[in-house]
């Protein structure tokens, strides 16, 4: 009955209260497997991961092949960054039940994180059923490693069945002085989407529109209290249930409903199937269709969702005029500059620079940057530091190709302000292809840093492609393998044409990408002519 009840709070996100059932149930019989496995998730999503891994190591103990608690540990272990231990974890779920795919598409996951690309390809033909035909699977996962929106677009229908549905009194949006926008998301803090959200809720007319902003995490720093201190309201909510959650956002009489999650980490997707606002958004968090009748729009722009590609969104298509994707022109670059040296760089030669997600990587664009360096005498790749299995997983890569290892050279994390500065210690960014930079091709391009993208066909592989459309500067933009690697190759070696790209980068506060106050405008005129 304990077991029970620790199941029921937890899948109503009574989390601490869960904790306390289960340990209940542990107490009065040690021995029961499941109980250490529950207790694992229960801390695993409060965030206790050492201790997670410790009851979930337990319910193995306990049960040797238990294919659920190998699947968990997996999970546990790449939450811990203990990557390597997180194949191992799923390579034996796999092999305990070879006919279940949840272990296989978190395996991949794993893989791009460890550059494994010998064993990505081996997979790759299973990419066209995977959440497709078979069970499904959370959808964001396999964006990193096909760029196929019609695959994503099946994988997010399938995912969003499994969202828990109950019937609510349905929702009209009622008069009122001001329009009340609700943005809902478990990363207000120093994430990528606030990064991008934050000058607008800063922005928005406070005479006209009353904004709230729900917090679906207890994680604070200085950007959530930036976040409160540009929101009319800020409600930490993630200590509450489902229903409790609805209940308020109704009870607030929000008008238009933000998700600024979608599938990503502890997203609450299941909140809007109730309907927290009359009208429901997906934005910005999660790069592409929820695949859900609980979304009424999708905002964007026509080079991220062009006509054409409409098909592939359950979501109708608002766009601004501009870019969908936001920036906060208030983001200041350190004073500091860097130089070469201190940076780990060569002090001459050419700098091509990547500090997109490591993941992101794959073996077809890693390829293309071998053969620019093969081809361009003291040339160098510059990308963020991965772990150390991915590290040497890379340089096994470059020695296939004949390049010496000391033509990468890895970048070590730096605060935001001190990462844009040493942007300009580089020459010119190079883009990943299935997911594109999104906040890195913006910081790089605000830093004063060229990046050549290869626009694709979903919404991730066009983001670059939105931003520098929006930036004028779409001879930055190539359409398949053979131009991005001439254009960056012509860029490399005519630095007259590199120059004259370099003058137009140092006109930024021009373009209309860079201007938060003329974006927040556009943004309101959509909000209301969908109130």
């Amino acid at each position: 009955s304990h077991l029970n009840l620790g199941t029921i709070l937890q899948n109503l996100n009574q989390l601490k209260e869960a904790e306390l059932a289960t340990r209940k149930a542990i107490e009065l019989e040690p021995n029961l497997a499941v109980s250490h496995l529950n207790l694992g998730s229960i801390l695993e999503r409060l965030g206790n991961l050492e201790e997670a891994e410790i009851s979930t190591r337990k319910a193995i103990e306990l049960k040797s092949n238990y294919y659920k608690g190998y699947f968990n540990l997996g999970e546990i272990l790449n939450n811990s960054g203990k990557l390597e231990e997180a194949k191992k974890s799923f390579e034996i779920c796999i092999d305990l039940e070879p006919k279940t795919i949840n272990p296989l598409s978190s395996l991949l996951v794993v893989l791009s994180q460890l550059c494994s690309w010998d064993e990505i390809e081996a997979y790759l033909p299973n990419l066209n059923i995977l959440g497709i035909k078979t069970t499904a699977i959370s959808p964001i996962g396999l964006m990193y490693l096909e760029d196929n929106p019609n695959n994503h677009l099946k994988r997010a229908i399938k995912f969003n069945q499994g969202i828990k549905r109950e019937v609510f009194p349905n929702l009209c949006i009622t008069k009122k002085n001001k329009i009340k926008i609700g943005y809902f998301s478990s990363d207000f803090r120093d994430h990528p989407v606030t990064h991008m959200i934050i000058r607008i809720l800063e922005l928005h007319d406070k005479e006209k529109y009353e904004i709230y902003a729900y917090s679906l995490s207890n994680l604070n720093d200085k950007y959530s209290q930036r976040v409160k201190s540009a929101v009319f309201c800020f409600r930490e909510v993630n200590n509450l249930n489902d229903i409790e959650i609805v209940k308020l956002a109704r009870n607030d009489q929000i008008d238009i409903a933000i998700d600024l999650n979608g599938y990503t980490k502890f997203n609450r997707a299941s909140i809007f199937s109730y309907r927290v606002a009359p009208i429901q958004i997906n934005y910005l968090g999660y790069p592409g269709t929820l695949g859900s009748e609980s979304f009424d729009y999708i905002l964007a722009d026509k080079v991220l969702i062009p006509e054409e590609s409409k098909k592939f969104y359950t979501e109708k298509v608002l766009y601004l005029p501009y870019s969908g994707l936001p920036y906060d022109d208030t983001t200041q670059i350190s004073t500091y500059k860097f130089s070469r040296e201190e940076l780990g760089l060569p002090t001459k030669g050419f700098i091509f620079t990547c500090f997109n997600n490591i993941r992101k990587i794959t073996r077809k664009e890693f390829n293309i940057w071998m053969n620019l360096l093969k081809k361009i005498d003291k040339s160098y790749l510059w990308i963020i530091r991965p772990n150390s299995s991915a590290i040497n997983n890379i340089y096994n890569e470059m020695n296939k190709h004949g390049v010496e290892k000391e033509r990468i050279i890895f970048a070590e994390k730096m605060n935001s302000n001190d990462h844009l500065s040493r942007h300009s210690c580089g020459d010119l960014c190079l883009d990943t292809f299935n997911f594109n930079s999104g906040v890195t091709a913006s910081n790089a391009l605000w830093a004063g840093l060229p990046i050549i993208t290869l626009i694709g066909k979903s919404f991730t592989a066009r983001m670059a492609g939105s931003i520098l459309n929006a930036c004028n500067l779409n001879e930055l933009i190539t359409h398949n393998e053979y131009e991005y690697e001439s254009l960056a190759y012509e860029l490399a070696t005519n630095k007259e044409k590199l120059d004259k790209i370099l003058i137009k980068l140092k006109n930024k506060e021009s373009y209309s990408f860079f201007n938060s106050k003329r974006f927040t405008l556009e943004l309101e005129k959509i909000y209301k002519n969908h109130k």
